[in-house]
């Protein structure tokens, strides 16, 4: 607890209900795992990890509520499929997510890939180009499976890991307005802002910035949309550095957010703490039916059972807003414990700390890749899992950067172990020299998408 005018604030907003027993595995058990995990620690079986910073995304913690909505205290209903106004559950969460985020219209998917994968169906136009900020892999992919080309104008703060600047994600205005002018608005199927930008290291957009792509956006006509997975985690740090919103709830800014954009994709995954589930929120009721006829024939629709998980989910986020502040708070305690230890990258973010792998290994050649030999180090010395997380933008390439993300699920782990993590890297890093490179494994016939396969450099 923390002493603040002059009362008590209560720093966790919950209890632990249950526990799941964590194996304590030996050196020799874990050099064992990375070896048949071909040195990635992406393929290490679960049970073998001890704190896994892998993701965040479907991993976090149920509240008991959540409990009592999956295993069924509502009657049971089937898929709403083509006749959603009869289907309790569909009507609570639409009402729920209007009020939320003021869209007037969801459909709920199964995920937020499937929400990306019709929204660009609807919205992408052959030929077309997009302009975005260092948009998610997931979606440039579906962006340009509709025969688009995504341009990144994302601002440079993004590419400078250690500044303190407070919303590298940001739109570059200057950009974007070269982008439109260039394609005289006509070949812009729409504008595409991902909030919380995960590939430059999970950093904010500001709301003047938002408002800024909003005004350039309506002068030509062209639709704003936005990636709302981070929605809390940025509406928070808008709170936090933003002028002007430390009096605003963090369900304020969300609205106020939202009613800059068109439209939404959301995975509900991320901030939302289910394990299955992601929105499109639509202002056009048009698109809206087109939406929902594509969730059908796609397959992509919710049960019942998991939009009662979501509903529940959401009503106890926006009931207080303790909740993200914990969450996010965590995730500043472990930056906090590296940061001037290692190289972290700056300022915090809110859903994971991101180490620059280059700079943290200084000597490795970049053929030896560093990123994976330190994340296999780590797991060796202290069953920790971390990975590079999603691929880096073209521009990040470029410039060599290798990247390494400490994804911290929501109300999955204790300070404790906050502080196992820290101190398991910064031991790495005091004998970083002592971290062998490792080679890539080509296999033929392996798809291109699977995670690569390694063996140690040896000296």
């Amino acid at each position: 607890m923390k002493n603040d005018f002059g009362g008590i604030s209560f720093s966790i907003p919950y209890e632990i209900a249950a526990v799941r027993p964590l194996r304590q595995t030996t050196l020799r058990e874990r050099e064992e795992a990375l070896r048949k995990a071909h040195y990635n620690t992406e393929l290490i079986l679960q049970e073998m990890v001890y704190v896994d910073l892998k993701t965040d995304s479907g991993v976090s913690s149920f509240s008991t509520g959540q409990v009592a909505a999956v295993v069924g205290a509502q009657p049971l209903e089937t898929t709403p499929e083509m006749a959603s106004e009869g289907n309790r559950a569909f009507l609570s969460l639409a009402d729920r997510f209007r009020e939320l985020f003021g869209f007037p219209f969801v459909v709920p998917c199964s995920h937020g890939r499937a929400a990306e994968r019709i929204w660009a169906k609807i919205n992408v136009r052959q030929g077309s180009v997009v302009p975005g900020n260092m948009l998610f892999p997931s979606t440039r992919f579906h962006i340009e499976s509709n025969g688009a080309k995504v341009i990144d104008v994302i601002s440079e703060e993004a590419h400078d890991l250690f500044s303190d600047h407070p919303f590298k994600g940001n739109v570059d205005i200057g950009k974007l307005a070269a982008v439109l002018k260039e394609s005289g608005g006509e070949k812009v199927s729409c504008i595409y802002v991902e909030l919380c930008v995960n590939s430059c290291g999970g950093h904010p957009v500001s709301l003047a910035n938002l408002k800024e792509v909003q005004s350039l956006a309506r002068a030509r006509g062209i639709p704003l949309f936005l990636d709302g997975s981070r929605i809390l985690e940025n509406s928070y740090l808008i709170k936090q550095r933003e002028p002007g919103y430390q009096d605003r709830s963090v369900g304020e800014i969300v609205r106020e957010t939202c009613s800059l954009a068109d439209g939404c994709t959301m995975s509900a995954l991320k901030d939302f703490l289910v394990s299955a589930g992601g929105f499109i929120g639509i202002r056009d009721e048009k698109s809206y039916q087109r939406a929902y006829v594509e969730n059908f024939f796609d397959g992509t629709q919710l049960p019942a059972s998991a939009m009662d998980n979501i509903n529940t989910a959401l009503s106890e986020i926006f009931h207080s807003p303790l909740y993200v502040a914990s969450r996010v708070e965590q995730v500043n305690y472990l930056w906090r414990r590296l940061q001037g230890g290692i190289p972290v990258l700056a300022p915090a973010a809110g859903h994971a700390v991101f180490i620059d792998a280059k700079s943290f290994l200084a000597k490795m050649a970049p053929e030896h890749h560093p990123a994976e030999a330190l994340a296999a180090f780590v797991y060796s010395i202290s069953g920790v899992r971390i990975t590079k997380g999603p691929p880096l933008a073209q521009s990040q390439n470029a410039r060599g950067i290798e990247l390494l993300r400490l994804a911290v699920p929501a109300r999955r782990y204790l300070q404790g172990h906050m502080d196992d993590v820290a101190e398991a890297l910064l031991y790495a890093y005091s004998r970083r020299d002592e971290i062998q490179g490792l080679k890539r494994i080509e296999k033929p016939g392996r798809p291109k998408y699977d995670p690569p396969l390694f063996r140690p450099v040896r000296s």
